[in-house]
């Protein structure tokens, strides 16, 4: 039974991995939700309490970066809030329409429509959009580095 576990375990850690660039999977949460089955069905003693710690401040980090890093960007290469609001809507939308080309592509173009619509000119709104994927793109990478981490963490505690 203890096999079922840990294929199940490794399902969760691939598939939080793959939310990184798939919007509908909860990427952290999955890595989290490993970790739980790991620790109530197959060994409560190897997580250590500040193993704990660390995984849920992972986890609050790894949400806050995915509402900030784009819209940082976005308000500092000059976008409005409604750009904003546009970069995650383009995150969630344009994945089903192009696939995982949508999650680089979307944001940027619903910001630069956004920013046309409030009659900035063609400049100005590709440069909020470029700033829009740029901070979306460091936002993806700094996540996968905080999951790359705890997650190593957990393989040294656990195997």
């Amino acid at each position: 039974m203890e096999v079922l576990w840990w294929i199940l375990v490794v399902i969760l850690f691939v598939a939080g991995f793959a939310g990184l660039l798939i919007p509908v999977l909860p990427d952290a949460p999955l890595l989290f939700v490993g970790f739980l089955v790991y620790h109530f069905l197959i060994d409560s003693d190897a997580l250590n309490w500040p193993f704990w710690v660390a995984a849920v401040i992972v986890m609050a980090v790894a949400f806050l970066v995915d509402y900030v890093a784009s819209g940082v960007a976005a308000r500092t290469y000059g976008g409005s809030r409604l750009s904003v609001l546009a970069a995650v809507a383009g995150a969630i939308i344009f994945p089903f329409i192009l696939g995982p080309v949508g999650i680089l592509v979307g944001p940027l173009v619903a910001v630069v429509i956004v920013e046309l619509i409030q009659r900035k000119s063609w400049q100005e709104a590709l440069r909020v959009g470029w700033g829009t994927l740029v901070g979306f793109l460091g936002g993806l990478f700094f996540k996968g580095l905080l999951m790359f981490g705890i997650l190593i963490w957990f393989v040294i505690l656990a195997v």
